[in-house]
């Protein structure tokens, strides 16, 4: 068997989030392997190794806040919605955005990615999984206030975003209809995502995205044991096992990487220490440029079935994004009133059993109206991910992590 070298990071490395599935691509060719002083660029010039950091940083983040559940996140999501009203901003506000996503012009990486993705939506079906990555935007505004033509027109032409009158007065109905879109768009795992709290008598816009994620593996299935076994020290669950794709490693962990018959990968992240851990001390990005030996990887997990719902205020705010949700912020560009926004919620929703993966996020944004190789002897590599560990669910082809999460625990 001829030793494999991979690519680090396969493609690239990874980077803020995004959806694909099912078409092949010269991974050779579709992009170059980070240094760790390199910035990945796009064609729209996007800064993606600081959108990764701050991926990993926010995940680490909800990781505390979780204690001890498991989590996923969605940087793409997140990304996309940021994205939208960053075309609305001006100033400071701008500016903090345009850090953050890694680019003062996301509307036009949106557009490109949006175009790409089509073709990783098929008819194809792989053990009962459809070929699917779905990206959704929706502008929702409320009656009483219009938009401004620029900022409608973008998030229209660039995002594809519906632009939705509501009556934020009614707020059970308008919850109904923006909820029926989540529902939708997600295909029921996430049907709702705003309730009428989040809802008040200044409210004057909800921009919401949704990603949808469904693929079977490539290959055979997973093989799926009859026998418990340990998970850390406590649990028991009974386990999954097969032959991986990729396998990673630096000082800080091993992981393998199991494609999905869309293109997409899975990679489960083992921690060399055992107990918990922060993504950012096991060095992703650094994780996936690793280029070590191997013939084989056998790889080892439990199913996964669990979700995640959280308000990222005070996380967004921690990493420099105070700015958006004060009175200075500066959205003058959405709208004929002032606004800023007041809550940024995220629902995540993720499946993952022996013939393949469903994932689902919805990020929800409400903003307020303001008063003014050799042959050789085989190398196999072995990764179980039998106690707590990470994984990405990841577009090689376009370097976007669609999402990124942390498994403490199988019950």
């Amino acid at each position: 068997m001829r030793r494999n070298q991979l690519l680090a990071g396969i493609m690239t490395a990874l980077t803020a989030v995004m959806p694909a599935v099912s078409v092949y691509v010269d991974t050779a060719a579709a992009s170059e392997i980070l240094t760790s002083n390199e910035t990945v660029q796009t064609e729209t010039n996007i800064d993606k190794t600081t959108a990764l950091q701050n991926s990993v940083k926010l995940i680490d983040m909800l990781s505390t806040e979780a204690s001890g559940k498991n989590i996923m996140f969605s940087p793409t999501s997140l990304n996309f919605a940021l994205g939208m009203i960053a075309e609305g901003a001006k100033g400071e506000t701008k500016e903090v955005l345009s850090a953050y996503l890694g680019t003062s012009d996301f509307a036009s990486y949106a557009k490109e990615y949006l175009d790409k993705i089509q073709a990783y939506n098929t008819e194809d079906e792989s053990y009962g999984y459809q070929s699917k990555v779905k990206i959704a935007d929706a502008v929702w505004v409320d009656d009483g206030l219009t938009l401004q033509e620029k900022f409608k027109n973008t998030v229209s032409n660039s995002f594809g975003a519906e632009v939705e009158a509501v009556d934020f007065s009614a707020a059970e109905e308008t919850c109904d209809i923006i909820n029926s879109w989540c529902d939708k768009n997600t295909e029921g795992l996430i049907p709702k995502i705003v309730t009428p709290d989040l809802i008040n008598d200044n409210t004057g816009l909800c921009l919401t995205n949704s990603l949808y994620f469904e693929s079977g593996w490539s290959g055979e299935p997973w093989n799926v044991s009859d026998t418990e076994e340990n998970f850390g020290k406590i649990e028991k669950t009974k386990y999954m096992t097969c032959t991986g794709d990729q396998y990673y490693e630096n000082d800080k962990s091993t992981a393998f990487g199991r494609d999905y018959a869309n293109g997409l990968s899975f990679i489960g992240i083992l921690p060399n220490d055992e107990g918990d851990f922060t993504l950012e001390d096991l060095d992703i990005s650094g994780l996936l440029k690793s280029n070590p030996e191997y013939d084989a990887v056998d790889c080892k997990m439990p199913k996964l079935n669990f979700e995640t719902s959280t308000v990222l205020n005070d996380m967004l705010s921690n990493l420099g994004l105070d700015n958006i949700f004060s009175s200075n912020a500066d959205f003058s560009g959405i709208a004929d009133q002032n606004v800023n926004v007041d809550t940024i919620l995220q629902k995540t929703k993720l499946e993952l059993d022996e013939n393949g993966t469903k994932a689902a996020a919805v990020t929800a944004v409400t903003m307020e109206c303001m008063s003014a190789a050799v042959e050789d002897e085989p190398i196999i590599k072995t990764v179980e991910l039998t106690r707590p560990f990470a994984f990405l669910i990841y577009d090689r082809n376009n370097d976007e992590v669609l999402f990124i999460g942390k498994v403490m625990s199988v019950s």
